[in-house]
C-alpha cells in the first residue's frame, strides 16, 4: 500500500507514541484537574514543606514519555526526591539538584528503600533502587543527586540531554509565614544562602527564577516538556498570581505555554477555617497548578 493509500489512522499508528499510555489511561490522565493524588505515608513523614507526591511526578512521567530507559528526567529543585523516585520506578535516568543537605539526605533514604513501598503508579512489579544515588547520568535506571543550587545546572547537565522535567520551585518567602488556611506552623527550608525563597521582593524572585529556567531550557530537547507544580499566594491584603506571572516570565525567555492541569488538595486540608470572617471574605486555597511548558522545536514547521 502507497503512503497516499494508506488510512489516517493507520499512518497515525506509525508515528512515533509520546507515551505508552492505553486509551483508559490517556483519558484519565488528561483531565485537567487531578484530584485522586495523595501522599503516602512515608511521604507525609518527610516533613518537607511543600513537597508533591511520587504519584504525580510518575504520572507525568508516563503522560509525556514512552516505555524505555534511555530518557532522562530532570528536577531542579529535588527537595525529597519525589520525582527521582517515580523515574526511577518507571526505568527512566534521572538527575537532581537540591540546596538544603537535610533534604538531600532524605531523598538518599527514598531511593534506598525498597520501591515498592513508594507511591509511583503505573508499575506492577517494582525492583529495589540502587544502593548509591549518585551514579553516572547515561546509566539506564540510574539516579544522579547532587547537593548543588539550581544555579549551577548547566555545571551537572549538558545542553539537549533531558528529555521531560518535574519540579517544583520555591513558593517566594511564603514559607516563612504562618499558614493562614489551616493555622499549621511555619515551615522553611532553612534560608540557606542561594536560597530562592529568601529573596524579599516579588519581581526579583520571578527574575531569578526565569534565569533558573532559562537553564532548564537549554538542557531540555526540542520538543520536550517542563511540567511545573506552583501555587498562587496571598501576602495580608495583596493577591500574586503566581502561577500566571512564572507562566508569562517562562514565555519570555523562550518557552512555549502548552497546557494547565489543576492539582485538587482539598482532602489534606482539614482543619480550614473561614478567613477573614466577618469582615473581609477570603478563599481558602487548597489547589496547585501545574504549568505544562515546552521548549519548542528546532524546526517550526516539523
Amino acid at each position: 500500500m502507497s503512503e497516499k493509500e494508506k488510512s489516517p489512522k493507520a499512518a497515525a499508528g506509525e508515528r512515533a507514541r509520546c507515551n505508552s499510555l492505553g486509551g483508559k489511561r490517556w483519558l484519565q490522565n488528561s483531565i485537567s484537574v487531578w484530584s485522586d493524588l495523595r501522599k503516602s505515608p512515608e511521604e507525609l513523614q518527610l516533613k518537607h514543606p511543600a513537597m508533591f507526591p511520587a504519584a504525580l511526578a510518575a504520572r507525568l512521567i508516563e503522560s509525556f514519555l514512552p516505555a524505555g530507559t534511555q530518557h532522562v528526567v530532570l528536577d531542579p529543585f529535588a527537595g525529597t526526591g519525589s520525582t527521582l523516585v517515580a523515574a526511577e520506578q518507571l526505568e527512566k535516568q534521572a538527575i537532581g539538584l537540591e540546596l538544603s543537605p537535610e533534604f538531600v539526605a532524605k531523598a538518599h533514604g527514598r531511593l534506598m528503600l525498597p520501591q515498592a513501598a513508594q507511591p509511583a503508579e503505573g508499575k506492577q512489579s517494582l525492583r529495589r533502587a540502587p544502593r548509591q544515588s549518585r551514579l553516572p547520568l547515561g546509566n539506564p535506571q540510574r539516579v544522579v543527586l547532587h547537593n548543588a543550587s539550581a544555579h549551577d545546572l548547566l555545571k551537572y547537565v549538558p545542553e539537549s540531554s533531558v528529555d521531560l522535567c518535574v519540579t517544583s520551585p520555591p513558593y517566594w518567602d511564603i514559607l516563612n509565614q504562618k499558614r493562614t488556611a489551616d493555622s499549621k506552623a511555619v515551615r522553611h527550608y532553612g534560608n540557606l544562602e542561594h536560597d530562592l525563597g529568601t529573596i524579599a521582593d516579588y519581581g526579583e524572585f520571578l527574575a531569578a527564577l526565569a534565569a533558573v529556567f532559562a537553564d532548564v531550557l537549554r538542557v531540555l530537547k526540542p520538543g520536550a516538556h517542563c511540567c511545573i507544580v506552583v501555587m498562587d499566594l496571598r501576602k495580608k491584603n495583596r493577591f500574586y498570581p503566581f502561577h500566571s506571572d512564572l507562566a508569562a516570565k517562562l514565555q519570555e525567555v523562550g518557552y512555549e505555554f502548552d497546557d494547565l492541569v489543576i492539582w485538587n488538595r482539598q482532602s489534606e486540608y482539614n482543619n480550614l477555617r473561614p478567613l477573614g470572617y466577618p469582615a473581609v471574605f477570603r478563599i481558602n486555597k487548597v489547589h496547585e497548578f501545574i504549568l505544562l511548558m515546552r521548549k519548542p522545536d528546532r524546526d517550526p514547521a516539523t
